[in-house]
């Protein structure tokens, strides 16, 4: 019930509805129920199997997919860069694991005493996203912190602050494709945009709170691009100067993955994004392996790190006489 509550606030936030969560696909009331039936299952177990599952067939759907375009690229094993490659993914986990201590910064921004052990609840959740409809992941958090002994009320504002936060700072991110300064004037925009003039009392911690996660998150979006320009280096050998193109494509194509709910984590339309905005350079079949090996290289991360978390959140009791009823 208290996930309910949770998504339930998520809906209500002007933050979460600013930056167009709905994208004008479903009616508020849809969005509530829909967020109401997830909540209540997201920890039953059919639905972890269902996660478990879905998460090993994008594996073993980007590994073949990786395995079937090879041949029709002009990337040669012997001319692969396996340094980047091995950077691509440390700048991986590293990005993942900052967005975990962002929500915990988040947190506390909302007055919550944090914990370090929590970012492992982030982690696990993150597996979430691999079900179609884009909140599994949030939901599934809401439901562990509550186990965890977190306030409801903070988990609950401290979501739709997330999600605005990354999603600004993608935007911002994305805008490299027409140039540093592009990217620094989508940015100004959307922070002028998401503070009122004259914000209330009650609202101003959460705007405050929603803008410096924003700006953390600049640097979680440099992390993961990049992870992808490693990639691409470490299979076609890219130029350094095409760091900023690489980053702002990744963005857009995460934003593109993050409107299209039907996708688990994406997986499809941002591969589809990634070719269409760099086809043009290293030829579609290129892309399109760059893009399913990026991929790769990210759930891999996802799954050592919830594996990590499940068995440091195991040393540890759950203290549910001090959770939050509210």
């Amino acid at each position: 019930m208290s996930s309910v509550v949770a998504l339930q606030t998520v809906d209500e936030d002007p933050i979460f509805r600013g930056v167009g969560f709905t994208v004008g696909m479903v009616s508020r009331e849809r969005l509530l129920r829909l967020g109401a039936t997830v909540a209540e299952r997201a920890t039953a177990r059919r639905v972890r199997v269902l996660a478990q599952l879905l998460l090993v067939a994008g594996v073993i759907f980007v590994v073949l997919r990786v395995r079937s375009l090879w041949h029709g690229g002009h990337i040669e094993v012997a001319r692969v860069e396996w340094g980047a490659l091995a950077g691509s993914v440390v700048l991986a986990a590293a990005g993942t694991a900052a967005g975990a201590l962002i929500w915990l910064a988040i947190l506390r921004g909302l007055g919550v005493r944090t914990e370090r052990r929590w970012a492992g609840i982030f982690f696990q959740a993150q597996l979430g996203k691999y079900i179609p409809g884009s909140v599994w992941q949030y939901a599934g958090r809401a439901a562990a912190a509550r186990a965890y002994g977190i306030p409801v009320r903070p988990v609950a504002m401290s979501l739709p602050i997330e999600f605005a936060a990354s999603a600004i700072a993608a935007g911002a991110m994305g805008a490299f494709l027409l140039g540093w300064w592009g990217a620094a004037v989508v940015l100004v925009a959307a922070v002028l945009l998401l503070a009122p003039a004259r914000p209330s009392l009650a609202r101003k911690r959460e705007l405050m709170t929603a803008m410096r996660a924003t700006f953390l998150y600049l640097p979680v979006w440099l992390l993961l691009g990049g992870s992808f320009w490693l990639c691409a280096r470490g299979l076609i050998s890219v130029r350094a100067e095409d760091l900023a193109l690489y980053t702002g494509a990744f963005a857009v194509a995460w934003l593109a993955g993050l409107v299209a709910v039907y996708a688990p984590g994406g997986l499809g339309v941002r591969e589809a994004v990634l070719v269409a905005l760099l086809s043009s350079r290293i030829g579609a079949a290129d892309a399109l392996v760059i893009a399913a090996a990026s991929r790769l290289i990210l759930i891999l991360v996802d799954v050592v790190l919830a594996g990590v978390a499940t068995a440091t959140l195991r040393r540890g009791r759950p203290r549910l006489d001090a959770a939050d009823p509210a």
